[in-house]
């Protein structure tokens, strides 16, 4: 492994695996996380090692955040309102018509993810106009009597 683009170096590492059963029957082999953290083995049963620095650890130990974790409210509506105009086999965006009832799904189920939908669409939307109308009154203080948005 190299760290930024340095120079090449072996790492040696164990890493302990662990064979669980499972409720109904067979059994699932987890990952046991080598990292230390502030001095603290960590020992996470774990699915996945990342490989983000020297070792191979667990999301925790390398402080890595899921991706919907750094979203701000518009856009996680907006990401859960176009999965479930996919999932009704639409196209993601608000600038396309709404997707039919897919043969199969209730009504009532159809209903409610349409609600869903219209529920997160009209969150994002207000969102950004709060973000618009701030970042609007930022400029207008900035260029005051420049002539700009006012």
């Amino acid at each position: 492994m190299r760290v930024a683009g340095g120079e090449w170096e072996d790492v040696d590492e164990t890493v302990r695996i662990v064979r669980l059963p499972c409720h109904f029957g067979g059994a699932r082999r987890y990952f046991i996380c080598p990292g230390v953290v502030n001095g603290i083995a960590c020992g996470r049963r774990v699915t996945k090692l990342y490989g983000s620095g020297r070792y191979f650890l667990c999301r925790h130990c390398y402080r890595l955040a899921y991706q919907s974790q750094r979203e701000q409210p518009p856009e996680r509506a907006l990401r859960r309102a176009n999965n479930i105009r996919m999932r009704l086999g639409g196209d993601p965006g608000m600038l396309w018509p709404f997707p039919g009832k897919p043969k199969g799904m209730h009504w009532r189920t159809f209903k409610r993810l349409s609600r869903q939908v219209r529920r997160a669409e009209r969150l994002a939307e207000e969102q950004f106009a709060m973000q618009l109308d701030r970042l609007k009154a930022r400029v207008g203080r900035r260029n005051r009597g420049k002539g700009l948005w006012t």
